[in-house]
């Protein structure tokens, strides 16, 4: 009978290291959880901001589409003049490179 207690014991012991070791797992993941729900909760003002920010400059570039000639030709030429820009830039540096290239070899 005394063998019998001793196992039992024995085997109560383990069960209640197991049942500890459980208690703690979901206690992490009660905190994991937790953790990712603020995170979740921070992102939804986040992407609220955008939504307000993307519906505020979508309405706005609604008004200047919708406006006159003059401003669609005043945009137009501002397009004009930024690529127009870029290819200068492109080709003077370019043939910045190209000429350094020359004195380094």
């Amino acid at each position: 009978m005394n063998i019998l207690e001793s196992k039992n014991d024995s085997h109560a012991e383990q069960l209640a290291a197991k049942v500890s070791r459980l208690k703690n797992i979901a206690i992490d993941i009660d905190n994991e959880a937790k953790e990712h729900n603020r995170f979740l909760d921070s992102m939804h003002f986040d992407f609220d901001t955008a939504r307000s920010f993307i519906g505020g400059s979508s309405r706005h570039l609604g008004n200047v589409m919708s406006s006159g000639k003059g401003d669609r030709r005043f945009m137009c030429y501002v397009i004009g003049g930024i690529v127009f820009t870029f290819v200068f830039l492109y080709y003077v540096i370019s043939s910045f490179r190209s000429k350094m290239s020359l004195i380094i070899i």
